[in-house]
């Protein structure tokens, strides 16, 4: 699987182009694909992409159980910000 610093980068052009070769490259480096040499879009293994998933999902799992669900409290906007740096 590749890792966090395996980075291959095309144009949108390029990609294009060539999304065969991009999509096996992704297979064991992410790809970043620019427009007007701005990054837009990464491919990214799909095995990464399920790791990462459920990786987000735990910590936002952990995020709730910590300060509770933020639309069912007044941690919403501008209010609720001011109330998590008063809290702490």
């Amino acid at each position: 699987m590749p890792g966090i610093h395996d980075v291959r980068i095309y144009s949108l052009a390029e990609a294009k182009a060539r999304f065969s070769k991009v999509v096996e490259e992704a297979q064991s480096e992410d790809v970043v694909i620019t427009r007007n040499g701005s990054p837009v879009v990464v491919i990214i293994d799909y095995e990464k992409y399920e790791k990462l998933s459920r990786f987000v999902e735990e910590v936002h799992d952990v995020f709730l159980l910590d300060i509770g669900d933020p639309l069912a409290t007044d941690m919403v906007g501008e209010k609720g910000i001011k109330k998590m740096l008063e809290d702490e």
